[in-house]
């Protein structure tokens, strides 16, 4: 595939972590073929269990200014997905086009639950959101799914991110 994934569980500090951090970006830039890097991790909120600094939205601008991940980044293809407030939506910590949150697995929070795709085929990176929120809804994009496929029933999905994967590529070297 084309997509890169780095994950951290914010149980460290942020110079524990830093060496591990410099280490996934310099991997990242050394991939053929990575158009995308998509970092995954727990914690939306600073003070709330993660260790300084390592919150989601924190920790994506620290791997942003690293070498292999600041190309990435220069570039809009470094992403990041974040957890713990159980709620789904694009882009709660600012971060336009870059953060999303999905942890509304059915949990009291925002009320919503629903399967979060991305796909970055085309030469796109795209976000796709199906929200199964209610019984009704949660049938109705089985059933499409099961007989057409995720990608024929995309207009039961709402689109959180669409943008084109720019063409030159991050370099190995």
């Amino acid at each position: 595939g084309n997509v890169g994934f780095v994950s951290q569980s914010a149980a460290y500090t942020l110079d524990e972590a830093r060496p591990f951090m410099e280490e996934a970006c310099s991997w990242l830039q050394n991939q053929a073929g990575l158009d995308v890097a998509l970092l995954l991790g727990h914690w939306d909120l600073k003070n709330s269990g993660a260790a300084e600094s390592m919150d989601m939205p924190r920790w994506y601008e620290e791997m942003a200014a690293l070498p292999g991940c600041r190309e990435f980044n220069e570039r809009g293809m470094l992403k990041f997905v974040m957890g713990h407030t159980h709620c789904n939506d694009p882009h709660p910590r600012g971060k336009v086009g870059a953060g999303f949150r999905v942890a509304g697995w059915g949990m009291e929070g925002c009320g919503n639950f629903g399967v979060p795709i991305i796909d970055t085929t085309g030469g796109r990176v795209r976000f796709w959101y199906f929200d199964t929120s209610s019984d009704a809804r949660y049938d109705s994009v089985l059933a499409c799914v099961k007989k057409q496929g995720w990608r024929n029933c995309t207009q039961m999905a709402t689109s959180w991110l669409d943008e084109p994967i720019p063409k030159e590529a991050v370099v190995a070297v």
